[in-house]
């Protein structure tokens, strides 16, 4: 199966129809090795691509955990891919970087959120826990040296 079958099928499987915006829109996310802006987004599709249109698609897409989002030092968004193993799982299952210095965000795949943070027992029934985020602070290597 090619990679653009793919993307139509994990729209399909999510319940979701294949318009060509979902589709360039979840191409640029996953072709990307660090989280996109939608600004960013907004750059990599077709010229006239409608700007409200793709905000929606990526809340959308967000919302059924194709892509997942953490907020950059700016405030705004940045999206990438959900592994298709973890979409039944909590919306973030691993941490992510945030450089001090560029503001550039990083996945860490291999950083897991600890189950502490994503099911407190603290907190008592009064609470109800969507998700959590581990979000790591530093200098990023391009901005280190």
């Amino acid at each position: 199966m090619n990679r653009e079958d793919s993307i139509g099928e994990q729209l399909r499987d999510a319940g979701l129809r294949r318009t060509p915006v979902r589709l360039a829109v979840l191409r640029a996310v996953t072709s990307s090795r660090a989280p996109l802006g939608a600004p960013d987004v907004i750059r990599r599709l077709a010229d006239g691509t409608d700007a409200v249109t793709v905000y929606r698609t990526l809340n959308t897409l967000a919302e059924h955990k194709l892509l997942h989002r953490v907020r950059g030092d700016d405030g705004a968004w940045r999206y990438a891919a959900t592994a298709v193993g973890q979409r039944q799982h909590q919306e973030h299952p691993h941490a992510h970087f945030v450089c001090d210095t560029c503001g550039g965000v990083e996945c860490l795949d291999r950083v897991p959120v600890p189950d502490e943070l994503v099911r407190p027992k603290d907190l008592g029934r009064r609470y109800d826990v969507t998700y959590a985020e581990l979000v790591v602070h530093g200098v990023c290597p391009k901005c280190h040296d």
